[in-house]
């Protein structure tokens, strides 16, 4: 911490104290990161993977990531990589030649183009202050449970605290000759290395700030090498990235190799094609056909305000006891909330009615303003309840306001990238009765981070898909109008029309078998049992593409195995078996590496624990080659047995019946 040079007073005080020494020692490697071009990196095993095993996309549990205290020691900070870590230090020996050989180029418009060393900007004054980074994806599996978005699932703890130490850019700027900008039209550019990517015209991550903001010693705007006092972690961008206070992180660009100031924003692939919200309705087709990408409207630059509630955690359980003991017992809620800009948490809201109405808690800014009277951190609030009031309440609600009266809103509105989602974070109440009289509360929250099961969201997706079609019943289905076909030995094709009774006939029409309506096929047409199980005709086989027209074949996971390079990859998902060519490994958005490390394999796990669009799936299919051999169903194993029990009990039925309508007819 160089003696608290350059820090501001709550960078001082948080280093004498020593919280901003938080510092975890992780040294092992992942099993889950062998074999992937990330196999030397040291990561924490209890962050939640998002993208399967590469590239690393992670956050921790929000519990744990709370009970750090303020400031978060980096191995628990979330992480967000396109692609590999493109700057590889194995060993310190290969750290210390990456320091000692990395160039920054400063060019564009300025008087003094340079490259400058680590050493050059160690030259420049110092400057240290804890600073909140936040994913623009932050909560977005909340809309993907309303509907899939381009990008995956991010959980309620995208976001962490640390003190960042470096350079202002401004600094290195006016060394560089920059001039002032007081109309506001330039911008300054930044990127990552080259080839770093699969996508844009060298591969590289790049984006861009206003200039005039960048040289604002308000806005803090970092060239950052030190992170808790330490040098920055792989995932973090050693050796040096940038920091925006109060802006997205997705505008830090990590291993910072070029700053170029320019008369136009950015034209890197990334700036564009990402961390926009564009408006309801738009869809990964329409944004490119009709150019919403390069409209400037939807740009996300600052953060927007957003709140959520640590506790009562996920799955928490509180006993209340039925006697006056519990009388007075208090609860206390607890959560974090945030703005952007340098806007300070004014205020955070519970509500146990459904956000009918609000109450006040207390809130709690661990840091002190800026110089410039700028809050650049979290805030921590909490709200102490009574327990009883939580007996009669269906879910608690948290929303914050910040000090430009901005709040958040009831309701999610889903856009396609599901970004800035900032709706009341609701927690539901479930009561039950435990032993010796007690009343059990346990709490839910609205998802799980990634594909970890849980969530009210989560659930009621599946109560809905449940009560849509259930797969019981349509087995139900199945056995009985099987049974009841063979017993009666009945073929459409020769069914006479009994006439007005409700009878099947042979010239079209439908009939009631229990709460299933028939249709019923013209004359000559035969119906599969499928029809008859399902309540419609079977439709026709999806059309394949083109250059599949000569048929699927049976593709065994043996022979999936042997196709493991680049140039012939091969893998199973769902059991579908796919050949992916070597012209979209450049082109798939989290890079080759990411379909190469489960090349050969049933990668149905891995794929699903992304998370893909629609649109993904259409591109997807384009590559099918064919299918795993089918594994027989519990239903089609007791076909055998359920077969002649169901012919016994329909027969009987079915005889019944007959001589019933026979006597009606007689």
């Amino acid at each position: 911490f160089k003696g608290g040079e350059g820090a501001t007073p709550c960078a001082r005080k948080l280093i004498e104290s020593g919280e901003a020494r938080a510092w975890l020692d992780v040294s092992d490697v992942d099993e889950r990161d062998k074999g992937t071009a990330d196999e030397w990196v040291s990561r924490h095993p209890e962050l939640v993977r998002l993208t399967g095993l590469h590239p690393f996309n992670c956050e921790p549990p929000l519990t744990l990531c709370m009970e750090q205290g303020f400031i978060c020691p980096p191995q628990l900070h979330y992480v967000r990589n396109h692609g590999a870590v493109p700057v590889k230090i194995p060993t310190d020996e290969a750290k210390q030649s990456v320091w000692d050989s990395w160039r920054i180029n400063v060019e564009g418009l300025v008087d003094n183009p340079c490259q400058l060393s680590m050493a050059d900007l160690q030259k420049l004054p110092y400057r240290q202050l804890p600073v909140l980074l936040v994913c623009a994806g932050n909560r977005r599996k909340e809309q993907n449970m309303v509907k899939q978005t381009i990008g995956f699932s991010w959980g309620p703890t995208a976001w962490a605290t640390t003190v960042w130490g470096g350079c202002r850019l401004a600094d290195l700027l006016r060394a560089a000759g920059v001039k002032d900008d007081p109309e506001g039209k330039l911008h300054v550019r930044f990127r990552g290395p080259i080839g770093e990517l699969p996508k844009g015209s060298d591969g590289s991550y790049g984006t861009s700030m206003p200039l005039n903001k960048a040289l604002d010693p308000a806005n803090d705007v970092l060239v950052a090498w030190m992170q808790n006092g330490r040098t920055l972690l792989p995932d973090h961008g050693f050796p040096v990235r940038i920091i925006i206070p109060g802006y997205i992180g997705g505008r830090m660009i990590k291993w910072l190799e070029h700053i170029e100031v320019a008369d136009a924003e950015s034209d890197n692939h990334y700036h564009f094609m990402d961390n926009r919200v564009l408006p309801v309705g738009v869809t990964p087709e329409s944004a490119t056909a009709e150019g919403w990408w390069y409209k400037p409207d939807y740009i996300i630059n600052e953060l927007n305000i957003n709140s959520a509630m640590a506790s009562p955690a996920h799955d928490e359980t509180l006993e209340v006891a039925g006697d006056e003991s519990s009388a007075g017992e208090v609860y206390t809620i607890r959560g974090y909330a945030y703005s952007g800009g340098g806007k300070k948490v004014i205020r955070a809201e519970i509500s146990l009615d459904g956000g009918k109405t609000w109450e006040g808690g207390k809130v709690v800014h661990p840091e002190t303003p800026t110089e410039y009277g700028r809050y650049w951190c979290h805030a921590l609030w909490s709200f102490d309840v009574a327990v009883s009031r939580l007996l009669g309440a269906k879910e608690i609600c948290c929303r914050a306001w910040d000090s430009h009266m901005n709040t958040q809103p009831n309701h999610l509105t889903w856009n396609v990238m599901g970004m800035l989602n900032n709706p009341i974070f609701r927690v539901r109440i479930h009561r039950s009765h435990g032993r010796g009289g007690l009343t059990l509360l346990k709490f839910e929250h609205p998802t799980m981070p990634g594909k970890q099961p849980g969530g009210w969201m989560e659930a009621e997706n599946k109560a809905s898909e449940s009560a849509a079609s259930s797969p019981f019943i349509s087995g139900l289905y199945r056995v009985g109008s099987a049974a009841l076909l063979a017993t009666r030995n009945l073929s459409y094709k020769n069914l006479t029309n009994v006439g007005s009774d409700g009878a099947l006939a042979s010239n079209g029409g439908s009939k009631t078998l229990g709460s299933k309506t028939l249709q019923v096929p013209t004359s000559g047409q035969e119906l599969s049992m499928n029809t008859v199980a399902n309540g419609r005709k079977t439709p026709s086989p999806l059309k394949q593409p083109d250059m599949f027209k000569g048929g699927q074949r049976e593709i065994t996971l043996e022979e999936v195995a042997a196709h493991t390079e680049q140039d012939d990859a091969w893998l199973a998902i769902r059991g579908n078996v796919y050949h992916i060519p070597p012209s979209y490994l450049k082109e798939h958005p989290g890079g080759a590496d990411s379909i190469l490390s489960v090349a050969g394999t049933d990668a149905t796990e891995a794929y699903e624990e992304v998370g893909h669009s629609e649109n993904a799936e259409k591109i997807l299919s384009r590559f099918k080659i064919g299918e795993l051999p089918k594994q027989p169903g519990l239903l089609d194993r007791l076909m055998p047995l359920a077969m002649p029990i169901g012919c016994v009990f329909f027969g009987a039925v079915g005889l019944v019946t007959v001589r019933a309508v026979a006597r009606r007819m007689s």
